[in-house]
């Protein structure tokens, strides 16, 4: 073999040696800036010091290795080849390096990563928690609000739109079980003269009295309705006419005899109710009918005062 092409061949591991030494160097002062911008951003961080001794090291030792392979001109033999295995290994360090320092950088990233998962859990579970107080606010307003619907402010009583609720169902049921059901509405005699003569307030506490006078005569499965601003109304299953008729004649005599506030201003020195009553079965159709039967007694009735007339 000619003595150039041997030299060369054998030189080959020595140049190989060089050319890793120089990449190391490289890529270890890579990840020693890296190091020093990371330790920069995280001060007081034992594992970033420590990655950037060692980064150090790694740079010091390329450059111990690179230098004199830079230096020596080559010239093949055994020494060339164990330059090779040195260099094998170096690049390996490289290697090994740049694997830590990527490890590193991954596990401050998935760090970074896992805190914030952390915070938007927390932040979740709070916007959670939200969320149902103010479902619970909602369905408590919502529950005041049907309240509401269904109970008037100034008596406590039933209000008409529960009442118009009620009657339907009430007369669907009676008609199916073919059992009665009486119906009474009551009016102030009067009302307005009072309201105009006392007040809006004192009227309010008047039909507040008198619907006490009412309560304490009705039966736990009666309904009592503000059925009107002077108005009041009973609705009474199981009962029929002629006992719809006697509650609303009691009811009558009950109040006109009732020592009520301001009665001796009010015409004949008492404070009265007018008062029609109906009961179903009844020769109507519906829920409408029976009511308009009824309200037509109550006209008949107050056009006399103080009066109780039955549905024809």
């Amino acid at each position: 073999m000619p003595e150039s092409v041997r030299t060369l061949s054998l030189a080959v591991p020595q140049i190989a040696h060089a050319v890793g030494a120089c990449l190391f160097t490289g890529l270890a002062l890579w990840a020693l800036l890296w190091a020093r911008s990371l330790a920069a951003r995280r001060q007081g961080d034992p594992h970033v010091a420590f990655l950037g001794r060692f980064t150090l090291a790694l740079a010091a030792l390329g450059g111990a290795l690179a230098l004199p392979a830079l230096l020596d001109l080559p010239r093949g033999g055994a020494r060339e080849l164990a330059d090779a295995v040195r260099s094998a290994a170096v690049i390996a360090c490289g290697v090994a390096a740049l694997l830590v320092s990527g490890a590193r950088r991954d596990a401050d990233v998935h760090a970074r990563l896992a805190a914030r998962i952390r915070e938007l859990e927390g932040d979740l579970g709070g916007l959670v928690h939200s969320l149902a107080d103010h479902r619970r606010q909602l369905d408590a307003l919502r529950g005041r609000a049907e309240a509401a619907a269904t109970v008037d402010a100034a008596t406590g009583l039933a209000s008409r739109r529960l009442f118009d609720d009620v009657i339907g169902r009430e007369l669907k049921r009676a008609r199916r079980t073919e059992r009665p059901i009486a119906l009474a509405v009551a009016e102030i005699d009067y009302f307005d003269r009072y309201e105009s003569s006392f007040g809006r307030q004192a009227a309010e506490g008047l039909l507040q009295a008198i619907a006490k006078l009412f309560t304490a005569q009705v039966r736990d499965t009666d309904l009592l309705v503000r059925f009107a601003p002077g108005r009041l109304a009973i609705l009474m299953p199981e009962t029929d006419m002629d006992k719809g008729a006697e509650i609303a004649e009691w009811i009558r005599s009950m109040v006109a005899n009732s020592p009520l506030p301001n009665r001796a201003e009010m015409p004949g020195g008492r404070i009265t109710v007018s008062i029609g009553v109906g009961a179903f079965p009844a020769p109507v159709a519906d829920a409408a009918a029976f009511l308009g039967a009824v309200e037509a007694a109550l006209a008949a009735a107050a056009t006399e005062r103080n009066r109780m007339r039955a549905a024809q």
